[in-house]
C-alpha cells in the first residue's frame, strides 16, 4: 500500500482545510465512490503545475461504514473529555480535504472543483487557509511543530503498521481550529510567554526544567512512556483576517489516536499532577475532527 501524498512531505507556503458534511438523507453510492477515487488522479494533474502540490482527503467514523465494508480497530469519534476545564468542541465533519502547495491559486481551484463535484452528497461547513509565516511559527511569534519527528520517522510515527493490516500505510487525523486572544497575548512581556510555552521565543530552545512550570505548554505535550516519547507528525498552520479571527489550525497525523487523546488531556483537564496547559488562557479551540485517510492500492 501507498501512503497519501500529504502525509510525510514537510511544511508547504500554503495550505487548504476543508471539512464538509454528509447532506441530510444522502448516502454515498458508485457515482459518489468513483469521485473519490480519482482523487489521486487530480493531485497529480495539480502537480504538472505545481510539483510541490499534495493533499489527502480522508474520512470520519459516521460515514465510514457507507464507504469500506471493514472498521478500522482505532477509528471512533472525537474524544470527549471528562473533567475538563478548557473546551474541545467536536465537529459534525465527515470528510476532511487537506491540501498543501506552494500555489495557493491552484489549491483553491481543486478544492473548489471537488466540492462541487461532491455537492449532491456532501456541503461543506469550513474552509480555512493556511500560510507559513515567517520561519514556520504560530502568530504567537514561536516556532510551531519543533516536536516533530524528522525523516524516516516521520513514516513510523504518521502510518498506521503492521498491527491493522488491512489500513496500514493510512493515518489516524486529528485536527483543532484555534482562535488566539492576541490582543491579550501581545500584552504579556516575553519572558512570561516564553514561561507560558516552555520555550525561548527567538532561539526556540526549550527552558531549563527548573525554570519551565508544569503548566507550559510543552510541560503539557511531551509525554514519555517506557523511555520513549510519544510523538505525532504536525502540519498545523497560521490562519487569519486582519481586524478578524485569527489562530492556529492544529492538524495531526499518527498511527494510532491515543496519543493525541493523551496529549489533550494533559493540556485540558487536571491529570495526576493537577494542572492544565496555560497557553488556553489565550487561544481556544472552536472545532474538532477525527479522521482516517486510507493508503492507495499500489
Amino acid at each position: 500500500m501507498t501512503p497519501q501524498s500529504g502525509i510525510l512531505p514537510v511544511a508547504n507556503g500554503h495550505a487548504l482545510f476543508v471539512l464538509l458534511r454528509r447532506r441530510l438523507g444522502r448516502r454515498a453510492d458508485v457515482r459518489l465512490k468513483a469521485l473519490l477515487a480519482s482523487f489521486p488522479e487530480r493531485i497529480a494533474r495539480l502537480q504538472e503545475e505545481d510539483r510541490l502540490a499534495i493533499g489527502v482527503i480522508a474520512f470520519g467514523p459516521k460515514v465510514w461504514p457507507e464507504l469500506y465494508s471493514k472498521k478500522p480497530a482505532e477509528l471512533r469519534q472525537f474524544p470527549f473529555i471528562s473533567g475538563a476545564i478548557h473546551p474541545a468542541p467536536s465537529s459534525d465533519a465527515d470528510v476532511l480535504l487537506h491540501l498543501r502547495g506552494e500555489r495557493f491559486d491552484l489549491l483553491y481551484e481543486l478544492a473548489d472543483l471537488i466540492t462541487a463535484d461532491m455537492a449532491e452528497w456532501l456541503e461543506s461547513i469550513e474552509t480555512v487557509h493556511g500560510f507559513r509565516y515567517r520561519d514556520c511559527r504560530d502568530l504567537t511569534g514561536f516556532v510551531d511543530g519543533t516536536e516533530n519527528p524528522q525523516d524516516e520517522e516521520r513514516a513510523e510515527v504518521a502510518l498506521v503498521d503492521s498491527a491493522d493490516q488491512d489500513w496500514a500505510g493510512g493515518s489516524y487525523i486529528h485536527l483543532q481550529r484555534y482562535v488566539h486572544r492576541m490582543d491579550q497575548w501581545q500584552q504579556l512581556p516575553v519572558r512570561q510567554q516564553e514561561t507560558v510555552i516552555g520555550r525561548t521565543k527567538e532561539s526556540n530552545e526549550e527552558l531549563p526544567d527548573e525554570d519551565r512550570p508544569h503548566t507550559a505548554h510543552i510541560s503539557r505535550v511531551i509525554i514519555e512512556e517506557d523511555g520513549e516519547e510519544l510523538a505525532l507528525l504536525r502540519h498545523s498552520m497560521p490562519y487569519g483576517q486582519p481586524g478578524g479571527e485569527k489562530g492556529l489550525y492544529f492538524i495531526s497525523y499518527c498511527k494510532t489516536p491515543e496519543v493525541f487523546e493523551k496529549m489533550l488531556t494533559r493540556m485540558i483537564a487536571p491529570t495526576s499532577d493537577g494542572r492544565v496547559d496555560h497557553m488556553l488562557n489565550f487561544t481556544r479551540a472552536v472545532t474538532g475532527g477525527h479522521f482516517l485517510l486510507q493508503a492507495l492500492s499500489n
